[in-house]
């Protein structure tokens, strides 16, 4: 039976409040699922398991899912669809508020069709908060995964850019179209992954997002008036190369997190 009619012969009625489109294309599906590439028995998180199109096939390929689900409608549904499978751990929570903290034991591999009107802030949270997570394959409206992995001087350079650079690899891998989803959905999604590795200077990159953050909510100002609030010693950029002059846009996520760096070394 194709997810489409199963959608359609169940009781499910997507809610927009909830930001809902779910996903019926299963060549897309299996497309992701393909990206995980884990290992028999790894431990998979997903939010929005939506109807569970991905969770089932993530279980049947042997992962071991927990898959957060703010919808108790839906919770319920996806407990009958899976429950011949051991291996679920079924979670009725909002994603921004559970606790990261019980992710314990081996790495994690996160999978999601984001939710729109979370996808950014959950995805900042995760890769700044959450290192037992070390690979994500997500998707996310195309305009957003197109800032994730931009340069600095393009135009949809930002300071999401700057953080997904500094805490993980970022890759698009395909687009998804509308007609993929019911609802169908007014804008094109992206399939991307994301490679966090273990990473040194945690608390300088963290500082680093901040910073640009903070310089980007004044991008057209330099940097010696955007940040001249944030105890930088400006004399010290012409060591590692920087000018006060340039703006937000200018500066790329290592030289981000060299100021970030020479900041300690004023402290």
């Amino acid at each position: 039976m194709s997810e489409a009619k199963w959608i359609a012969n169940s009781s499910i009625k997507p809610k927009k409040r909830l930001s809902q489109n779910f996903l019926i294309d299963q060549n897309i599906s299996r497309k992701i699922v393909r990206l995980i590439q884990g290992q028999l028995g790894d431990n998979v998180l997903e939010v929005g398991p939506g109807t569970g199109a991905l969770t089932e096939l993530m279980l049947s390929d042997q992962y071991r899912v927990r898959a957060i689900e703010i919808d108790e409608d839906l919770v319920g549904i996806l407990g009958d669809r899976l429950s011949k499978y051991p291996q679920i751990d079924l979670v009725c929570e909002d994603a921004m508020d559970y606790d990261y903290k019980e992710l314990t034991g081996p790495l994690w591999i996160f999978v999601s069709n984001l939710p729109y009107s979370i996808g950014t802030r959950l995805i900042v949270k995760l890769i700044t908060e959450v290192p037992v997570i070390h690979r994500y394959v997500i998707m996310v409206q195309k305009e957003v995964a197109e800032r994730m992995v931009s340069s600095a001087g393009t135009k949809s350079y930002g300071a999401l850019s700057v953080v997904s650079q500094l805490f993980a690899k970022p890759k698009i891998q395909f687009d998804v179209h509308p007609n993929s989803f019911i609802p169908r959905p007014e804008v094109v999604s992206t399939v991307m992954t994301l490679q966090r590795e273990e990473l040194s200077f945690e608390d300088e990159r963290l500082r680093a997002f901040n910073l640009a953050k903070i310089a980007f909510q004044q991008r057209r100002k330099k940097l010696k008036k955007s940040l001249s609030k944030e105890g930088i010693n400006f004399d010290k950029f012409t060591d590692i190369g920087i000018s006060e002059n340039q703006r937000a846009e200018e500066i790329s996520p290592d030289e981000y997190l060299l100021i970030a760096k020479s900041m300690n070394n004023e402290s």
